[in-house]
């Protein structure tokens, strides 16, 4: 956040002199110690979100790569003409093996972002899915954006226990 808050001020800036990165390296350094004070920030949470980033940009290519064939996967249901018939909505379980509600909500709103699906439900550790047709609720539980927030979910439980 140190960083963010630096990178900020000298784009907010918008030139760069020795004196904007002598007074923005200050301002950056009070900031963030009052992010700290009063805002529930930390160190430590500042090198859990370093930790995390790889693997949450990761997450966001896979999201977007699911997205997009999806929307490939819809647009030739949609062209095809035998939509009504290729029209068969269901009800699946996925099963989501976290242990945060924020790795539980990430992967509800990633399938109801997905075209075809919506989350319905949380059910415990599954989730109950409406998907437009059974041929694309194959596997759910098995997808690379569990797989991948199950790795972010043991990055930040490796941190929290203090392995860096």
């Amino acid at each position: 956040m140190l960083i963010g808050f630096f990178a900020l001020w000298v784009i907010l800036c918008g030139s760069i002199t020795p004196e904007v990165l002598a007074f923005g390296g200050v301002i950056a350094a009070l900031v963030f110690w009052f992010t700290c004070k009063f805002c529930n920030w930390s160190i430590h949470r500042e090198m859990i979100f370093w930790r995390l980033l790889p693997a949450a940009l990761h997450y966001i290519l896979l999201l977007l790569r699911e997205i997009i064939l999806s929307n490939i996967a819809m647009l030739r249901l949609t062209l095809r003409g035998d939509f009504k018939e290729m029209c068969r909505p269901v009800l699946i379980k996925v099963h989501a093996p976290f242990r945060s509600n924020i790795a539980k909500m990430t992967l509800a709103n990633s399938i109801t972002l997905t075209p075809g699906t919506i989350t319905v439900e949380n059910q415990g550790k599954d989730f109950l899915v409406h998907c437009f047709n059974a041929a694309y609720s194959v596997n759910m539980s098995e997808m690379d954006l569990v797989r991948q927030l199950t790795k972010m979910e043991a990055i930040v439980s490796r941190a929290k226990e203090g392995g860096f």
